[in-house]
């Protein structure tokens, strides 16, 4: 599952200067060969909705480097509201991080 458009996850994306992959509204799910196909920069894991793990990393590595598989801190991407308070600190802090960028 990759978060589409119209989707709130899209729009922080969006606010950092990122697009997402997804060309689908919502939610749409994609098989490993559909992500391999979209040659996408960095895979994002995110701790919400779906909590993933640093072992889940590996899963990605025939996609996509290792070091491109970024885990993320789920309720900056998928809250709003008084959560949202320090995201552009860490958007900012994720951006530093990413390689290449």
């Amino acid at each position: 599952m990759i978060a589409g458009k119209s989707t709130f996850i899209n729009s922080m994306l969006q606010e950092c200067g990122l697009t997402s992959i997804g060309t689908k509204t919502r939610y749409p799910e994609i098989n490993f060969d559909e992500l391999h196909s979209e040659k996408p920069d960095f895979i994002f894991l995110s701790s919400e909705p779906f909590p993933f793990k640093e072992s889940d990393k590996s899963h990605f590595s025939e996609i996509i480097s290792p070091d491109k598989v970024i885990m993320v801190d789920g309720e900056y991407f998928s809250w709003y509201g008084s959560r949202l308070k320090n995201a552009p600190s860490y958007f900012k802090s994720l951006l530093k991080s990413l390689p290449g960028i």
